[in-house]
């Protein structure tokens, strides 16, 4: 069941204090959680790997390729599900300092600098 409005501010609220009173307690029990969220997330998505695996052997020496299509569909899920995790643990295990700079990243990447370094060389011919 969602929270209401107002139970959503209160909850903000309590967890802003958290971390403006104990910044390393707070930080301790965020990542605490996130990490066995993401051992059981990862358990999860070798299981589907595993048991798709299964299902395209068990299609392929049956010779029922619906089996094999089901195995491979799950063993693609299962992998992109993992990546989706992984690839969100990191961006969970900040503080909401760092969340917020990261939302207004700064332009230092190696990207921008590729870009700016073609655009000076076209600049110039």
């Amino acid at each position: 069941m969602p929270l209401s409005e107002h139970e959503q501010k209160l909850l903000d609220e309590i967890e802003q204090a958290l971390y403006a009173e104990d910044p390393k307690f707070a930080a301790s029990v965020r990542s605490a959680r996130t990490r066995s969220r993401t051992r059981r997330s990862v358990t999860v998505c070798a299981l589907g790997v595993i048991v798709g695996l299964a299902l395209v052997l068990v299609g392929l020496v049956a010779q029922v390729i619906a089996l094999s299509v089901v195995g491979f569909v799950l063993v693609v899920g299962a992998c992109g599900y993992a990546a989706q995790v992984l690839r969100g643990r990191d961006r969970t295990d900040v503080t909401p300092a760092a969340a917020s700079a990261a939302r207004h990243p700064r332009p230092a990447g190696l990207r921008t600098r590729m870009e700016d370094r073609l655009r000076r060389r076209f600049d110039e011919n």
